[in-house]
Order: C-alpha cells, then sequence, then structure tokens
C-alpha cells in the first residue's frame, strides 16, 4: 500500500512546474539558434568561413557601439564609395575614413549596425545585409587561391 504524503506531492508539483518552465523557456530560444544556424550555412554556402564572419561582425558592432574610429576603418575595404551631406564621396583610407566617421556612421546608421541581430541577418552572393541594406559585409581575398578571406564592409549608405 503506497502513502501519499504532502510533501511528495509538493515536490512532485514543483518538478512538474520546473520542467514546465525550462521547456518553455528553451522554446523560446530554439528559433534564435535555428535562425543562426542558418545564417552560418548561408554564409558557407556563398560566401566562404561563417566563423569569419561571425567573429567579424560581433567586433564591427563592438567597434561602432565604442565609437571607436580607428577600429570601424578597420573593417572598411577600400575605396568605399559613400554620401555625405547628400554628396557621394570615394574615400580611399582609413586615415581619410577616420576625420569622416560622424559623417558616414550617422545616429541612424550605428544603431542599426549595433542592433543587428546576427541570427536575422540576410545572406547572399553579395554578402551580408545590415538593417535594410545600410550596410553590406562580403569576402575579401587576400590571395590568389582565395584560400585566404576577409570578411570587410563593402556598403555604407544612409536610406534617405
Amino acid at each position: 500500500m503506497r502513502v501519499d504524503t504532502p510533501g511528495r506531492d509538493t515536490a512532485r508539483r514543483y518538478f512538474s512546474l520546473a520542467a514546465a518552465g525550462l521547456a518553455f523557456i528553451l522554446s523560446g530560444s530554439l528559433p534564435a539558434l535555428a535562425d543562426e544556424a542558418e545564417v552560418d550555412r548561408q554564409i558557407n554556402n556563398l560566401l566562404g568561413n561563417h566563423e569569419v564572419f561571425r567573429q567579424t561582425i560581433s567586433e564591427f558592432q563592438q567597434a561602432v557601439s565604442e565609437e571607436d574610429t580607428y577600429a570601424v576603418s578597420a573593417f572598411i575595404e577600400y575605396p568605399i564609395t559613400v554620401k555625405i551631406n547628400g554628396k557621394k564621396r570615394t574615400i580611399k583610407s582609413a586615415e581619410a575614413f577616420q576625420p569622416l566617421y560622424y559623417d558616414i556612421i550617422t545616429p541612424e546608421i550605428a544603431e542599426v549596425i549595433v542592433n543587428q541581430d546576427y541570427g536575422s541577418l540576410f545572406v547572399n552572393s553579395e554578402g551580408v545585409m545590415f538593417g535594410n541594406g545600410e550596410v553590406w559585409m562580403s569576402g575579401i581575398c587576400r590571395d590568389n587561391g582565395c584560400n585566404q578571406v576577409d570578411a570587410m564592409v563593402i556598403t555604407i549608405q544612409s536610406m534617405d
């Protein structure tokens, strides 16, 4: 004969609630992980090693969030054509980019970069798109066989 005790029922109830809570929490994070895995897969198929892109994107976002003009300028593939005060201008080097940082990385563009979720990136054969196309990053070959690829910013544009 089994005798139920109040303590056993309480423990069973807490365990059931904890299991349900854990399942709920995990169910909310699984789509995000699935989205990141899909972005990784697309980058691997179209652009190269996703780990290079993932790390570069994270470091780029950090540099923009810190307004580190020197670090941000190192993520740009030069020359790059940008709009400053509505006029197109070609920037040929990091040294030329740095004093124009706030004209190029406007608060709106900085917000797009910093708030871009990796799992929500749009990826195609041209590169990885931030926001609605304000920034594009692509793989740049550093040798003839394209064995060494760096992820670099190739486009910065306001959506005005």
